[in-house]
């Protein structure tokens, strides 16, 4: 089976904050922005960070403010909530106040009052939903935790020119792979590089129901068609390739795709596959991975 490779959308807020910017100040944003990500558990507040980048903290807090639409501190504090949340949903047996501690806060109840905060959930709400819930409902929650702008996240209005196409394809497949992870990060952990071999297939009649009552099928889809044991159907797919770096990212951009389809005036096959496969990965603390997202339409 041959895939298309086209060039991702890059839905990363920071990247596209940074665009702009001389490229000294580029430089230093960008080492600033990585201590921000890369060692969370160490407790670097942001001060320390400024000065590690070689910018004084003075100025780091006021052109940070004014680039970012946060100050340094409201922005540490997001991204250490966004981990802690990932933590929470895909790590069952994570205790939480390693959690905590892995994320930067001081102790579980610190973790939990900043939650409490933000999401107005505990932890133990958080970490029911991951298997109760719904995708949409802890979309909703991610999106709480999206990159502030004046009138929306700048995930969401970034995901606003999400270039997508409708693409014919013949009937595909792959080899199952039934003790692969349906979480992409653990598949992230276990493959490496070679992640761009698996692909997900989840039917598209359960995307509206509990985590715990959706089946996505992970299988490698760089075999020959002799090997195929699970079988997708030809048809016309609504398709897009994004370059993203965070779970809000990757809500904000199937949730986008979804709402260009109705926009279209496509319907969802609803005996068909949602289609994920890595197309790159950054096998980095900071790196990001590019998704291509397939959903089956009826034109």
């Amino acid at each position: 089976m041959s895939e298309k490779n086209p060039t991702p959308f890059v839905l990363v807020p920071e990247y596209a904050l940074l665009a702009p910017l001389p490229e000294h100040l580029q430089t230093r944003f960008a080492t600033a922005l990585k201590l921000m990500h890369q060692d969370l558990a160490s407790g670097l507040c942001w001060e320390q960070i400024a000065t590690q980048s070689a910018i004084s903290p003075f100025h780091f807090h006021r052109q940070f403010s004014e680039l970012f639409n946060e100050t340094p501190g409201q922005y540490l504090s997001r991204v250490r909530l966004q981990y802690a949340v990932h933590y929470i949903f895909a790590e069952q047996d994570y205790k939480i106040i390693d959690i905590a501690h892995e994320c930067g806060f001081s102790s579980s109840q610190a973790l939990g009052k900043a939650l409490k905060k933000a999401l107005g959930l505990t932890a133990k709400e958080i970490r029911a939903m991951g298997v109760s819930g719904t995708p949409r409902q802890t979309s909703e929650l991610m999106t709480k935790l999206a990159h502030p702008s004046e009138t929306e996240s700048l995930e969401n209005k970034l995901a606003q020119n999400l270039p997508c196409e409708l693409v014919w394809y013949p009937q595909r497949g792959m080899k199952l792979l039934p003790n692969t992870s349906q979480d992409w990060d653990i598949v992230f952990d276990t493959f490496g590089e070679k992640s761009t071999r698996i692909m997900g297939m989840t039917p598209v009649n359960q995307l509206e129901n509990s985590w715990k009552d959706i089946q996505t099928y992970m299988g490698d889809w760089q075999v020959t068609s002799s090997e195929y044991t699970k079988l997708l159907a030809e048809g016309h797919y609504f398709c897009c390739d994004v370059y993203l770096v965070s779970d809000t990212a990757y809500a904000v951009a199937l949730e986008q795709l979804f709402k260009l389809i109705e926009t279209e005036g496509y319907q969802l096959d609803d005996s068909g596959y949602l289609v994920e496969i890595v197309r790159d990965i950054e096998m980095t603390d900071t790196g990001g991975v590019t998704f291509s997202f397939q959903v089956p339409v009826i034109v």
